[in-house]
């Protein structure tokens, strides 16, 4: 059981039961996806999100020297596909879309909007 990832309870909350969530792994047996149910919708985690990657700039500097290290070291072209797994807002597969043209692989789901902006669906 675990709460609400990047929840805050305010201060006026504080001797209040707070709400727990179970953490149930699922895995498909033909394919090995390995995903958490979803019980809480997105709109109630990401509404008053608190900690998105893209604010650090040191970070997305990584982000960015990575990025370009996968695509050259793994040898990356516009007929690859890169995913990003977990992530709040994009941050690496932003830096992954924005490299030179001849290099730069197709990235899913699409990059999201600014930084800061919630996750969009790539539908």
């Amino acid at each position: 059981m675990s709460p609400l990832c990047e929840s805050y309870v305010p201060e006026d909350k504080l001797d209040e039961a707070e709400v727990f969530y179970p953490l149930h792994v699922r895995l498909c047996d033909a394919c090995l996806l390995v995903q958490l149910p979803a019980y809480v919708p997105g709109e109630d985690i990401f509404s008053d999100y608190a900690y998105f990657s893209s604010y650090s700039d040191s970070w997305v500097a990584h982000a960015k020297r990575y990025a370009e290290a996968m695509i050259s070291g793994l040898r990356l072209t516009p007929d690859s596909l890169v995913t990003e797994v977990a992530s709040n807002d994009g941050y690496l597969r932003q830096r992954a879309s924005r490299c030179s043209e001849s290099s730069r692989p197709r990235t899913w789901p699409r990059p999201p909007g600014p930084a800061g902006s919630p996750p969009r669906s790539s539908s």
